[in-house]
């Protein structure tokens, strides 16, 4: 058995995304605490607040680059003249798109409405301190990630994937240091962005000189840029733009919208939950994320029966190893978030049931839903976002005052289950079916036993319809029969590769 099969390289992979997942699992651990305890619930309130209004401000680019970068990795196996184009041209597109976020966020300074909606507090002058602190963080941004994460994406097919995974970790740890330094120091919102802002425009920088280095012949990458190419493909990529806007729309967008409904001091609490929720969504992206660089070459290549045995492969492994972990998990949830919080907040356990559904459901698609934003179908990644979007931030403000904080929950499990349903349609009818390929209702069977029965119990523990003495060993076992179910389902060969390769892990 080959050490370049799939198996060995995502293994290779996840192993350095594995350590990146779990620093990020301490760091969000050790940051709440801290920020709680230096800032006090307000200010950290007002950071979190001022981060979502940064990182919403940044979709606007998101869209582009994923276009651009997408494009990248498909050439890469097709023309390289094309990719080298492509490549410069996208300066053009990047400094439109960084000419109207700064220009948004100058107008945020001085018009009262656009700050307010942006989650910034307004009218006082010492707001003003406060909001120069967004204009600091996305000047960095501008001026270093918006292109700079265009570059990056050559490392995928390039096969320094495992290479980017490590810069990857090193953002991490920058960011995690600029915040604990700032809450330590207790510094102002204006103070914070401009720590933030040069350790983001350090690393850039720095990998930047790595990528050259390790990739000459793409350098200097804006050599035979052509204006038309850049905006030919900024006008292709607005779809996906759209859908990173309604994306940030129910991941960030809906922290304002708690902000503005609830007051920042309620941010903390649905952040912390949120985050407690989502450390299964980073083990989805761990053992997901290795994957891109060969589904992208599947469809380059025409190869798209490889496509079903891999999905099955990724549902009995990644799909089951979520499952198991949030059941195993759960009845130690509520222990772990009072250590973890110092007990300063109180948790909200339907928020928390129906955010960890959404974490099960997403999982259930993340594969089909990479490749598809893999291959730029914009049309059914922007028709998954309008659903998470609209349901994630409707649903929570039609119900927040019945619910409160878990109607944004049920919000986001809505949306998750919307977008799962319509990007498995569209992928068996259009990747599959047209072009020959089959893949029949059994294969889903074992996935959907495992998501359905964790679902049911988290449904049950939310609203308390059920009790847990009975419903989770009866959850439990049907994820376990889900697993076995699924296994042997998988190709004989299928099954020896990934026991060898973990056979191979222990040698």
């Amino acid at each position: 058995m080959s050490r370049g099969g799939i198996e060995h390289r995502a293994a290779r992979v996840s192993l350095v995304t594995g350590l990146s997942t779990i620093l990020s699992v301490a760091f969000q651990l050790i940051a709440v605490p801290v920020c709680l305890k230096y800032w006090g619930q307000e200010a950290y309130g007002s950071w979190l607040a001022l981060f979502a209004a940064f990182m919403l401000l940044r979709s606007l680019d998101a869209g582009y680059v994923a276009y651009v970068g997408n494009k990248l990795n498909q050439l890469y196996h097709q023309n390289t003249q094309a990719l080298r184009m492509h490549l410069s041209s996208a300066v053009t597109g990047i400094a439109l798109i960084g000419g109207l976020q700064l220009a948004l966020v100058i107008a945020a300074l001085v018009y009262d409405p656009l700050a307010t909606l942006l989650g910034m507090p307004a009218g006082e002058s010492a707001v003003l301190v406060d909001k120069l602190g967004l204009l600091v963080l996305m000047a960095s941004w501008v001026l270093t990630g918006s292109y700079l994460g265009i570059v990056h994406r050559l490392q995928i097919p390039a096969g320094l994937i495992y290479q980017a995974a490590w810069w990857s970790m090193v953002f991490q740890v920058s960011q995690f240091a600029s915040i604990m330094v700032a809450a330590l120091l207790q510094l102002g919102l204006l103070q914070t962005s401009i720590l933030f802002a040069l350790s983001q425009l350090i690393i850039y920088i720095a990998s930047a000189v790595y990528v050259r280095q390790k990739l000459p012949a793409y350098y200097p990458w804006w050599r035979g840029a052509r204006v038309s190419t850049g905006l030919k493909d900024l006008g292709h990529s607005l779809l996906l733009t759209a859908s990173n806007l309604i994306q940030q729309g129910s991941t960030n967008g809906v922290v304002l919208l708690v902000s503005a409904l609830a007051g920042p001091a309620a941010v903390p609490v649905f952040t912390t939950v949120r985050t407690l929720s989502n450390l299964w969504t980073n083990v989805t992206n761990v053992l997901t994320t290795p994957l891109l660089p060969d589904v992208v070459r599947f469809h380059a290549k025409g190869e798209a029966h490889k496509l079903v045995a891999l999905n099955e492969a990724y549902w009995v492994l990644v799909g089951s190893a979520v499952n198991w972990g949030v059941l195993l998990s759960y009845p130690l949830l509520a222990t772990l978030y009072g250590y973890w919080t110092g007990h300063a907040l109180a948790l909200d356990k339907t928020l928390l049931c129906l955010l960890l559904g959404s974490v099960v459901v997403t999982n259930a698609g993340a594969l089909m839903a990479m490749h598809l934003n893999g291959i730029n179908s914009l049309r059914i990644v922007l028709g998954a976002s309008l659903a998470r979007g609209v349901l994630g931030l409707g649903l929570g403000a039609l119900t927040y005052a019945q619910l409160g904080l878990a109607g944004f929950g049920l919000g986001i499990l809505a949306g998750e289950l919307a977008a799962l349903l319509m990007i498995a349609r569209f992928f068996v009818k259009y990747e599959l079916a047209a072009k020959g390929i089959r893949m029949p209702v059994a294969a889903f069977a074992p996935a959907v036993l495992g998501m359905g029965s964790v679902l049911l119990f988290l449904a049950g523990e939310g609203f308390s319809w059920l009790s847990a003495l009975w419903a989770w060993p009866m959850a439990m076992a049907a994820v376990v029969t889900a697993t076995v179910w699924g296994w042997r389902r998988l190709d004989h060969d299928v099954r020896a590769r990934l026991v060898g390769m973990v056979a191979m892990r222990f040698k």
